[in-house]
């Protein structure tokens, strides 16, 4: 791209240094990704201040540097450098500009709030393909663009690599992108300049506290996509909100933002759609759905009321976003596989059940254990641990309070600990308590290998907090992990 054409994305920008004209060759935030003719975007993140790799910049033949701060000597740089208020922001405008304004030709649905945002995306994403879609998904399983698959490394990548992911998108034929937008990437504006047609909020309950610091600012940065929706970059349609009426934050996702609101709710018959009647049939979730004036009976493979909650999003992204037939919909439901780590089964001819799943929030515990607690095993057996290293260490004590309430027997083990001791994670989550045996197995594989020798015949075992999550982090190092796999091997050490 000619520099004059990337840099008009930043108007507030300023340029320094010698006469630059040509052709960019790349856009880069990370010195290991340096070429010639590039320009290179300063981000100053936890551990690393791009500002300070000038020199790397400048023998690398990059033509431009992006920065908030000029160096002492920029004059002595044989590069060019732009002198912004925010690179944040800049990088977000000129990723956008540099790959080609990608979300102006797709239909983009962003997903947000603390628990069902995987869920919600996948099941949106699994039925626009078997109604012919190409179709990309960012999120915290993988990403995906058509049928090829990326490793995740946040749930919401930043702002350049998010828009290149679009672009790829674009350049392979796909028509929709399906995006988990975090709050993390919300509040440091990873999805700036990201032309969003509809947004979907969830829920919001106790997580990453230690970055908003209140519920009062956790619930500002989800309300950050709804104000976005409001604003029209590209396009004819309309932009749309989908709002979970339930949610005590929904009021705060509806002010802000200027775009048509539908609500989905398990309480209020006015809502757009509506679910009663809920029921568990021949292992599937049943229930009526009640949506402008007509019923449709549902049936899903998906168990627990706030499965029926996502379901309902779904619904009204591909019914009034995406005008498909409700009935449609309702019938392409019961062939859903389900969502890899969320609530996912193993049968691997076993006498006892076991359920793998991601839940770590206080709520998305106490709704999975809920539900399972409902089907009446002989002993519910709980499998969990709590990320450590300056986490949301203030949710453990109510996480213990509701693995206590439900769970017949618990193991606590290890759950990304990173440089936080193992046996003081889990003494938080017990506190007093000791009215249900458990015990403290800090390495989670030989957890697991304990829980499957001791498991009896009628049991079930959830294996909670790691889901899909390929990786264990132990004090810095980021290790390869599969909740699966491990289970699996237990049951071949035990039972051939």
């Amino acid at each position: 791209m000619q520099v004059e054409d990337l840099l008009r994305a930043v108007p507030s920008g300023q340029l320094y240094g010698p006469e630059i004209k040509g052709e960019i060759t790349q856009l880069v935030n990370d010195t290991r990704n340096l070429v010639p003719g590039c320009a290179f975007v300063a981000i100053k993140g936890l551990q690393f201040d791009g500002h300070t790799a000038v020199d790397q910049v400048a023998a690398a033949g990059a033509k431009l540097m992006v920065v908030e701060v000029l160096p002492e000597n920029w004059q002595d740089y044989p590069l060019s450098f732009f002198l912004v208020p925010s690179t944040f922001r800049a990088q977000a405008l000129l990723a956008n500009q540099f790959f080609g304004r990608p979300t102006e030709q797709l239909n983009v649905v962003a997903v947000t709030g603390t628990n069902g945002k995987t869920t919600i995306s996948s099941l949106i994403s699994d039925l626009l393909m078997r109604l012919g879609h190409k179709t990309g998904l960012i999120g915290t399983l993988h990403y995906k663009v058509d049928q090829t698959y990326y490793p995740s490394i946040n749930t919401t990548p930043n702002a350049l690599a998010l828009q290149q992911l679009f672009a790829e998108m674009v350049s392979v034929g796909c028509q929709d992108a399906l995006i988990e937008a975090s709050s993390h990437a919300l509040a440091l504006g990873r999805l700036w300049a990201t032309d969003i047609d509809c947004a979907i909020f969830t829920n919001l309950t106790r997580e990453h506290l230690d970055f908003h610091k209140t519920m009062e600012g956790y619930a500002y940065a989800k309300s950050l996509l709804f104000a976005q929706l409001g604003q029209k970059f590209a396009g004819e349609g309309p932009r749309l909100a989908i709002i979970n009426a339930d949610d005590p934050y929904a009021s705060i996702m509806m002010q802000a933002t200027s775009a048509d609101v539908l609500t989905y709710s398990l309480e209020d018959p006015k809502a757009s759609a509506y679910a009663d009647q809920l029921a568990v049939q021949d292992g599937n979730q049943t229930f009526r759905l009640h949506y402008r004036n007509q019923t449709y009976q549902v049936v899903s493979p998906m168990l627990g009321a706030y499965n029926v909650a996502n379901f309902m999003a779904a619904f009204l992204c591909l019914v009034d976003y995406y005008h498909v037939q409700p009935q449609t919909v309702v019938d392409l439901m019961l062939s859903f596989g389900g969502v890899e780590g969320r609530m996912q089964r193993l049968d691997l001819g076993q006498e006892f059940q076991v359920v793998v799943d991601f839940a770590h929030t206080p709520d998305a515990i106490e709704r999975v254990l809920q539900e399972l607690k409902a089907q009446s095993p002989k002993r519910l057996v709980t499998i969990i641990g709590h990320s450590g290293g300056n986490r949301d260490s203030g949710a453990r004590p109510e996480i213990g309070d509701k693995v206590f309430e439900y769970s017949d027997w618990i193991i606590f083990t290890a759950d990304n600990p990173r440089h936080e001791p193992v046996a003081k994670i889990c003494a938080e989550l017990i506190g007093n308590h000791d009215e249900v045996p458990y015990q403290v197995i800090e390495d989670r594989k030989a957890a697991i290998d304990y829980v499957i020798s001791q498991a009896q015949a009628g049991d079930l075992l959830v294996f909670a907090g790691k889901g899909s999550e390929p990786y264990q982090i132990i004090g810095d190092d980021k290790l390869p992990y599969d909740e699966v796999t491990e289970i699996e091997a237990a049951f071949t050490r035990h039972f051939g």
